[in-house]
């Protein structure tokens, strides 16, 4: 089977482990998996497999052991399942930053600079304003075209992650293009990353509120009482909304701007029936 650190999922990894361990006629089942961890549950693994049920802390070591992991594995093992568990994304965010130092070549498939582009805002910025901003390495300039405005040095590594990600490139008029008008998160990127990157351009929607005039920017807020069934076509609507709003993108000339559109629905209220 594949080695751990191919893995970014402990859970799929314990299910294949198992599932190999049977075929190489080990006999290492669920249950005597569970015995060795010290589980008194004969189905307590199969929980955990199927995410019904966590790894408890103090369980965790006990787990590489009971596997015959080599040092290295454990601790690999170990930062997975606390950064699966964890309850916080403040949490989840600085674990999986120490799965990236720890294990940077291993670990490529959760993507660390897919990790890098939705980390901080203005990445995703540069690479809409080269959509029409004549850039041939002028990083002064470029950085100042940003509100706020960044460093010459921030600007020149978006540059260069933009091109290793092939986002951008450099022809030989000597300018920057897009190798794509449209970029969309999709269901593809790791929620660490989605969720920095949400949390940024919030507070740059804070931000301009004071940043620019009401004429310059676009607010508004609603407060719904709706039902599961209304909230459902809500989410819809901001779904297809969405949707119309990057085919205007996609479709559109003469571009001169770039903006940033966020969208939220969010409880404000307990629902109605959850527990006190």
């Amino acid at each position: 089977m594949k080695k751990i650190f191919e893995y970014s999922n402990y859970r799929l990894f314990l299910h294949d482990y198992l599932l190999d361990a049977r075929s190489q006629g080990e006999g290492l089942t669920y249950e005597e998996l569970g015995r060795r961890v010290g589980f008194t549950s004969k189905g307590f693994v199969t929980q955990i497999i199927q995410g019904k049920s966590n790894i408890p802390k103090d369980k965790i070591h006990k787990f590489g052991q009971a596997l015959g992991l080599k040092i290295k594995e454990q601790d690999y093992f170990d930062l997975l399942v606390r950064f699966d568990q964890a309850k916080t994304h403040k949490e989840k965010n600085e674990l999986f930053k120490k799965l990236v130092a720890g294990f940077k070549i291993r670990i490529q498939h959760i993507g660390p600079d897919k990790y890098d582009f939705y980390s901080t805002w203005y990445y995703s910025a540069i690479r809409s304003l080269l959509a029409y901003y004549p850039f041939t390495g002028n990083y002064n300039k470029l950085a100042a075209q940003l509100t706020p405005a960044i460093t010459p040095g921030q600007a020149k590594k978006a540059v260069e992650l933009l091109e290793r990600l092939s986002l951008i490139v450099k022809k030989e008029d000597g300018f920057y293009h897009l190798t794509d008008r449209i970029l969309s998160t999709g269901d593809t990127v790791d929620s660490v990353a989605l969720v920095n990157f949400q949390q940024a351009t919030m507070d740059l929607a804070k931000e301009a509120l004071e940043r620019f005039p009401r004429e310059q920017r676009d607010s508004s807020t609603l407060t719904l009482g709706l039902s599961a069934e209304g909230y459902r076509m809500a989410v819809l609507k901001i779904a297809a909304l969405r949707k119309e709003l990057l085919d205007i993108a996609r479709f559109d000339s003469n571009i001169d701007r770039v903006i940033q559109v966020n969208l939220h629905a969010f409880p404000v209220a307990k629902i109605s029936g959850d527990k006190q």
